[in-house]
């Protein structure tokens, strides 16, 4: 969940008390955001909501994410980290830092990578 001020926390359904087969399916936001709901009676409201849960570094997960469905998308395409090096021309010794999130590529470096796997970046919305 997203919070007011760039808060982000995850949550897992037993540290709310969320129960039942069919409780998530229940789950809603409340009116302008003031908590959460699964039942008529079971509630949480925002403020402990913020108390609770995980901190989640937002950028950092996204980043991960987004790397390592570059070296997916690249083994679907059949394609070694050597031989996507030479079609974009960059040294596989970058690609495999990348790809194992130790360095941030930047956007130039990425469009180059994607480009001969048939894919480009694009702003998408975020997920609910």
């Amino acid at each position: 969940m997203w919070f007011d001020g760039g808060v982000s926390k995850r949550y897992s359904a037993h540290e709310l008390g969320i129960t039942g087969e069919d409780a998530m399916s229940r789950l809603s936001v409340l009116p302008n955001g003031t908590g959460i709901s699964w039942s008529d009676e079971d509630q949480i409201g925002a403020d402990e909501l913020l108390e609770r849960g995980e901190a989640v570094d937002f950028v950092s997960d996204e980043k991960a994410r987004l790397l390592k469905s570059l070296s997916a998308i690249r083994r679907e395409a059949s394609f070694s980290q050597t031989r996507l090096g030479e079609a974009a021309g960059i040294r596989q010794s970058v690609i495999s830092r990348i790809e194992g999130c130790e360095i941030s590529p930047q956007i130039n470096t990425l469009l180059k990578l994607l480009a001969p796997l048939g894919k480009t970046l694009a702003i998408v919305d975020l997920e609910e």
